[in-house]
């Protein structure tokens, strides 16, 4: 869960656990709020699902390994017994990700200013290249402040000097200004303006070892992402010294221009680089099921949760070296499971229900991001997306919490939805802090209508203490300490929900929703 901001027996369980016969009966009208046609979700429904999935057979489920293997199979074949059809590539339960972990290895970068050597020493600069051997000889130095093109505001702060083939250093925070790109997003932007290489500075107020040594334990991305041929991280002060050997002032740099009419500047600098990096390359796998809708709507409800985890997390010596992820994220899919198993034996509103596990959650919601760049349905019939992860934290009677809660209408439903099944509302907004650090945020900055709900984060003092825990460690596991009475009332709220928001006369597509 919650991505980090600046990363044996079980098989034999399951053939031991038993299918759910499926009914493909129609939504009939007049079905009371919250009225549960078949038993309720228990604790032990969801713990027989993590004490597998988060066993030590099943190997910390790591994307690209025999854990992940085990994973999707065996999630598939949990949503095939409950009813589910496959909707992934080519009529398989599977969406292939392909994807790249880039870690820098050996690096020398050699300055000049003016025509003079600019010594820079060793620890002043982190690069990796895009592929295994990368050189850039003799190329122009253009500071391009922000990196930022944002043409419907009228900022172009590329302009001004020739991007082609040349190294552009960027700053490497942006502005508390909503909708402003990411880092990431503005070294796309002047890699597609032509620039060989990308440098970000690193401001005075973040601390230079820390993102050095995050840059040098490399990064993980879809392999389609647009990257420079070398990207890299650079102290101000490197940065400082620099711009003075060439003859200028970082500080008029700065300050001489308004950040919205900023133009690049050459510098009288050149550099050459040479770049020496670990490339590896692997396909890892969402999984993806659909559940039939009584209709012929056209439109789709979506539930996710991500599957992923760190796989063998701790060095060779250590007693645990296994991150099993029982709570993050293996009680998501549990939930996952046996709602998709509820929705299925019950009736079925109008619409199609997708169910979707998530891929490579943990190194920056890349599985999420694939699916909503090649969704299998188009994105604008996904009338909603309900994100489930990190669950099993709440004890039974917490109030109902909405991450994202200002979707239009969405509060209201939740409420009435939540009332009737004897549950009270949380309305603060506390855990919002989290919305850009789960999979909804992926599929929400492509238009969907993306949230989570459920009492696991209504409390942020309990959220904090298992993300400053067992979160991400080796203790993460199905120890028999698991609270899961919380996570079973969420999941019938969430079959409760599911019907309702998939039903066309109780909700409709807050976006573009014209059409329905």
């Amino acid at each position: 869960m919650f991505k980090p901001l600046l990363r044996a027996a079980a098989p034999v369980l399951l053939l031991l656990t038993a299918p759910l016969a499926a009914q493909q009966a129609p939504m009939q009208a007049g079905v009371r709020i919250g009225a549960q046609p078949g038993p309720p979700i228990t604790p032990a429904d969801l713990l027989r699902h993590i004490e597998i999935l988060a066993s030590d057979g099943f190997q910390g489920r790591a994307p690209g390994t025999e854990g992940e293997r085990l994973t999707i199979n065996y999630i598939a074949e949990q949503w095939r017994r409950r009813g589910l059809e496959p909707a992934g590539e080519s009529g398989s339960w599977f969406q292939p990700v392909r994807i790249v972990e880039r870690r820098p290895e050996r690096y020398q970068a050699r300055w000049t200013a003016r025509g003079a050597a600019v010594e820079m020493p060793a620890g002043d600069i982190v690069v990796m290249g895009k592929e295994a051997r990368e050189t850039v000889t003799d190329a122009p130095v253009v500071f391009a402040g922000h990196g930022v093109r944002l043409p419907e505001r009228g900022v172009d702060q590329l302009a001004g000097a020739n991007i082609e083939g040349a190294v552009v250093l960027i700053l490497l925070q942006g502005p508390s200004v909503p909708g402003f790109p990411s880092v990431a997003e503005r070294m796309r932007t002047v890699n597609a303006a032509g620039a060989i290489a990308v440098i970000a500075i690193v401001g005075d107020d973040v601390p230079w070892e820390a993102v050095s040594g995050t840059i040098g334990r490399g990064t993980t991305r879809l392999d389609e992402t647009s990257v420079p041929r070398i990207t890299g991280v650079m102290p101000m002060a490197a940065a400082q010294r620099l711009v003075a050997a060439a003859g200028g002032d970082m500080g008029r740099l700065l300050n001489d221009q308004p950040g919205s009419s900023f133009r690049a500047v050459t510098l009288a600098a050149r550099v050459s680089i040479e770049a020496t990096t670990s490339v590896v390359r692997y396909t890892s796998n969402n999984v993806v099921g659909r559940l039939r809708g009584g209709g012929a709507t056209g439109q789709s409800l979506l539930l996710l949760g991500h599957w992923d985890h760190f796989g063998t997390c701790r060095p060779e010596g250590e007693g645990d070296r296994i991150c099993n992820g029982a709570v993050d994220n293996a009680s998501g899919i549990a939930t996952l499971i046996e709602v998709a198993g509820r929705l299925s034996a019950g009736p079925r509103p109008a619409r199609d229900m997708l169910f979707l596990a998530t891929t490579s959650e943990e190194v920056g919601l890349l599985g999420a991001e694939y699916f909503a760049s090649h969704p299998v349905v188009p994105l604008d019939s996904i009338v909603a997306a309900v994100n489930l992860d990190t669950v099993a934290l709440a004890p039974a009677g917490e109030p109902v919490a909405i991450l994202n809660r200002d979707i239009p209408g969405l509060a209201a439903l939740v409420e009435t939805t939540a009332t009737a099944m004897g549950r009270r509302m949380d309305n603060a907004r506390e855990a919002d802090s989290m919305v850009e650090r789960q999979d909804g945020f992926a599929l929400a900055r492509h238009g969907v209508a993306a949230f989570m709900v459920g009492g696991s984060f209504a409390s942020m003092a309990r959220l904090n203490a298992f993300l400053s825990g067992r979160y991400h460690g080796p203790d993460d596991e199905a120890d028999g300490t698991i609270e899961l009475n919380g996570a079973a009332e969420d999941a019938d709220l969430l079959v409760a929900l599911s019907r309702r928001l998939a039903d066309p006369q109780v909700w409709r597509r807050p976006l573009g929703s014209d059409d329905e």
